[in-house]
């Protein structure tokens, strides 16, 4: 390909370095150590070029472009404003989406221009309702720009190629073409114009024929790409020379999968975060929209944060306190534990006041948060500027100092990826700097919509580095290099051709009539071709490739491929992912270190019954939870969660038999008395739960729980009515037992003595009922015969608390509005529906005991086996069945799947013949 004495315009950016790239391998390739620079350029970037040296040169005058130039973004918010316009007075004007009937507006205004469609032309076709708005969108638009003398995009390039006529342009004598699959009429104007003045034009033509092409069907989308990264692997082992392309018309979709693969493939040492900006064999042509980035994520959060006086969701807070790109990184872990304390300790929205006052509290505890304390009264200061209106340049300006005052970018040295980031969010802060001619006084919220509209439009991917083999490319992309082979994949006929896509703002007639892109099936078929044909000339070997299904939907091949029958690949020759690799099954040597230390002398283990119940449960859970202190982030909620709502009906249970002592009482209580009880207490609980929470719970939801409470309140006395007398002796009870060293602090729920009949009178001195209030919908005492007991509270409360006393009962009394009962075990028919352990059915699990006494021993034995266990160190990934783990905190430190899959792989192993498989320690 011929550089010198000739001007190169290309279709895409990318195009044209690709033709830098090229000749520098040319030139280095032939031992040159200097050559010129090829001069390669977009169309706009030639047509600026040309119209800059003829202003410079005095040859147009110089008033003849002095427009502003409107970004994509400022053209997108003039279209919404000359909408907005027209259509304020419209009856369902609130109803419209203004943001997208601005694009398709845009999309229809460039065609117009690109296509050379003009009013008088579409007049010649039945203009619909939407055709004749757009057109009235567009009067308006056009008398904006003059107002504001701004010009778009479109409108530019055609009044730059009119200029191109002007007499005494220096323009060059040869120009080459590059990857311009389908030419507008605008384009074809201008090099029409261009060979009147003497250029000769040609078109860079591929030389390669494909010598080799073939077609693999395979099950879906996912296993055409593994198929694509284990051929790139092949091609590259054969000749690590070699230039390939990986090309799809939906690459958008699978990026993130086939980069994925390629890293797990090529570069598995990106896996660790220091290795993550190593350089990579590949390079997407496709960037990210830059919001997409960690970097510019970040900042947009926090001038978020700045921006509104809104209440904060606790799933907003999260990221800002765990962001590592500004504040102090020593106060990453403070900043951890305000987290954790926000989200048990407030509601699910809170103001940024609330986690100032949170992290002041933090602070007296010797958490290191004052930086974070100084950096968000900072942004609480900013925050009161927020009502007022100013010019985007200098809400510019206050956005900088903001980001700059509270550390922003400063926390490191950034790598070159951040870096490379970092200025192009520079960038978009300059672009919204000038649009203050067409925004005017706006508020900061509005200010920092149009940042973020800006970073959303901007295309931005890190500069590749070091040695790039493998391109990866939509099927609309020519590749500047010289390639070896080349895979398309995706190629089924949803996808290739394109679908068609109407603009809606256009006759449809005219947009077939004229050839406008995706105006029908003919239009986009031969321009499939045209690129297809084109493909075929990019490499000497080609694979093509596609789906069978969709998930369910069956799928069929691209018709621009060969009638050919495609070939199926085998399993083996799929890529697999890094996961999969490192599980392949080899013979290792599985050390099951289950046994933690045991319990120093001067360690303290907290958790109580929970700990017991945890041990009896998973071993493992237990030492995690309760030796370790691990336990997952609680997630808050409007209102009150399900603990708190139980929490709550304890308390107006404790408040009812506080001033109601015995069963008498309540009997003799009449409807209204009663009623007048339950509401004091409901009243009593409520203000203790206000002392206990951080937060204002709403009248509404006040008003419901009232409902709530009273309903579960009214139907459970009627059962406590249906009882043998008893007199409640005691609520809320505290105890503190010892169990092989374990001091454990118990509160019971509620102790009930029951009376007994004498000659001269009932007198309270019978057994003692214990009773648990439940309000999960899960409730049993089944574990309660079993040597591992999973519900030991009650049995704690018998066997410990009670030791020596006469309990007669033990009981779960579960209240809820679909079900309420008693549930436990008794020494004889004391309490309705529970079941009496003299007459346990044969085949019950508490058969084996004989009598009262014999089950609180064995209440006291299993007990006994388990705190010996904890201290011993016992801390074992043992359970019975998963679902017991449906409430584990600690779920992903016990590491199940990895687990089955260890021994899942070993067992595989064993059974391969000797010497297939690798034998490693582990």
């Amino acid at each position: 390909m011929a550089f010198l004495g000739s001007v190169i315009i290309c279709s895409t950016a990318r195009l044209v370095r690709g033709m830098h790239l090229q000749q520098q391998q040319q030139a280095l390739a032939q031992g040159q150590q200097q050559w010129h620079a090829v001069e390669a350029y977009t169309l706009q970037q030639w047509l600026d070029a040309v119209l800059n040296r003829a202003l410079l040169q005095a040859i147009i005058p110089s008033d003849a472009l002095n427009f502003m130039r409107l970004s994509e973004v400022a053209e997108a918010y003039l279209w919404q404003q000359a909408i907005s316009e027209c259509l304020a007075k419209h009856e369902a004007a609130a109803l419209f989406d203004i943001r997208a009937i601005a694009n398709s507006a845009m999309e229809a205004h460039q065609l117009m221009y690109e296509w050379q469609v003009s009013e008088a032309d579409i007049s010649e076709y039945y203009l619909t309702q939407e055709t004749r708005q757009f057109l009235r969108w567009q009067h308006t638009f056009l008398a904006l720009c003059e107002r504001q003398h701004a010009i778009d995009a479109v409108r530019l390039k055609a009044e730059q190629i009119n200029l191109i006529e002007t007499p005494g342009l220096t323009l060059p004598t040869h120009i080459q073409l590059a990857g311009f699959d389908r030419m507008t009429p605008l384009e074809r104007r201008l090099f029409g114009i261009l060979e009147t003045r003497g250029v000769h034009i040609e078109t860079i033509v591929l030389q390669h024929h494909a010598s080799h092409v073939m077609q693999y069907a395979l099950p879906d989308s996912h296993a055409e790409c593994r198929a694509a990264v284990a051929w790139a692997k092949q091609k590259l082992a054969e000749n690590p020379q070699a230039q390939l392309a990986i090309i799809s018309p939906a690459l958008g979709h699978i990026r993130r999968e086939l980069a994925d693969l390629l890293d797990d493939t090529f570069h598995p040492e990106t896996l660790y975060p220091a290795n993550y900006e190593s350089p990579r064999c590949y390079d997407f042509s496709l960037g990210l929209a830059l919001k997409e980035y960690a970097l510019v994520q970040s900042a947009l959060r926090l001038l978020k944060l700045a921006s509104t006086k809104a209440q904060l969701r606790f799933d907003e807070v999260t990221p800002i306190l765990q962001d590592a790109y500004w504040g102090n990184q020593d106060e990453l872990d403070g900043r951890a534990l305000l987290d954790a304390s926000l989200r048990q300790n407030s509601n699910a929205s809170y103001s940024l006041q609330h986690v100032i006052e949170q992290a002041g509290y933090l602070a007296t505890k010797n958490i290191g948060l004052e930086t974070l304390l100084t950096h968000l009264q900072v942004i609480s200061h900013f925050q009161s500027t927020v009502h007022k209106r100013q010019l985007p340049s200098v809400w510019v300006a206050a956005f900088a100092e903001l980001l700059d005052s509270i550390a922003w970018a400063k926390t490191r040295a950034f790598s070159s990826h951040e870096y490379q980031t970092q200025q192009s969010f520079q960038k978009r802060l300059v672009e919204l700097n000038g649009l203050d001619a067409l925004l005017g006084p706006i508020s900061a919220a509005d200010a920092l919509q149009k940042l973020i509209e800006l970073c959303n439009a901007a295309m931005f991917q890190p500069e590749a580095i070091g040695d790039t083999h493998i391109q990866l490319l939509g099927l609309l992309e020519t590749p500047a290099l010289k390639l070896d082979a080349i895979w398309v994949l995706n190629m089924n006929d949803q996808h290739w051709p394109p679908p068609v896509k109407l603009n809606p703002l256009l006759p449809a007639e005219l947009q077939r009539q004229r050839g406008l892109p995706n105006a029908c099936a003919q239009v986009q078929s031969t321009f499939a071709t045209l690129v297809h044909a084109r493909l075929l000339n990019s490499a000497p070997e080609i694979v093509f490739s596609y789906a069978l299904k969709e998930e369910e939907r069956e799928l069929r091949p691209s018709p621009l491929l060969s009638n050919e029958t495609a070939s199926t690949l085998v399993t083996s020759e799929l890529v697999p992912s890094l996961a999969e690799t490192m599980a392949q099954p080899v013979v290792m040597e599985l050390l099951d270190d289950s046994i933690a230390p045991e319990i120093a002398a001067d360690e303290t283990v907290r958790g109580g019954v929970k700990l017991f119940a945890t041990q009896a449960i998973c071993p493992a859970w237990a030492f995690y939870q309760y030796r370790l202190g691990a336990r997952k982030l609680e997630t808050p909620v409007d209102g009150l969660d399900n603990m708190a709502r139980g929490s709550l009906l304890h308390k107006v249970l404790q408040y009812f038999w506080s001033d109601c002592r015995d069963s008498q009482t309540l009997k003799a209580m009449s409807p209204t008395a009663c009623q007048h009880a339950i509401d004091s207490a409901i009243e009593g609980a409520i203000r203790a739960l206000h002392e206990e929470i951080s937060f204002q719970l709403p009248p509404q939801i006040l008003k419901i729980e009232q409902q709530r409470l009273n309903a579960l309140m009214q139907y459970w006395l009627s059962l406590e009515a249906e009882r043998s007398d008893f007199v409640v002796e005691a609520c809320e009870k505290q105890y503190l037992v010892e169990l092989e060293g374990f001091n454990l602090s118990l509160t019971i729920d509620r102790i009930d003595r029951l009376t007994e009949n004498a000659n001269e009178g009932e007198t309270a001195n019978g057994g003692l009922v214990v009773i648990d209030y439940k309000t999960g919908s899960q409730v049993s005492h089944r574990s309660w015969a079993d040597d591992r007991i999973s519900e030991p509270q009650l049995p704690i409360y018998s066997a410990l608390a009670l030791q020596g006393e006469k309990v007669v009962a033990v009981c779960l009394a579960k209240i809820r509005s679909d079900e309420s009962k008693f549930i436990g075990i008794a020494d004889d028919e004391v309490l309705p529906g529970i079941n009496v352990l003299s007459k346990s059915r044969a085949g019950s699990a508490f058969e084996r005991f004989e009598n009262w006494d014999s089950l609180r021993q064995h209440w006291h034995t299993s007990l006994t086996a388990i705190a010996r266990e904890i201290k011993s160190g016992i801390a074992s990934v043992t359970f019975a069945k998963e679902s017991d783990l449906d409430y584990c905190d600690v779920k992903p430190l016990l590491r199940l799947p990895e687990r089955l899959l260890q021994y899942e792989s070993q067992h595989i192993a064993l059974q391969s013949p000797v010497g297939e498989s690798d034998s490693h320690a582990g």
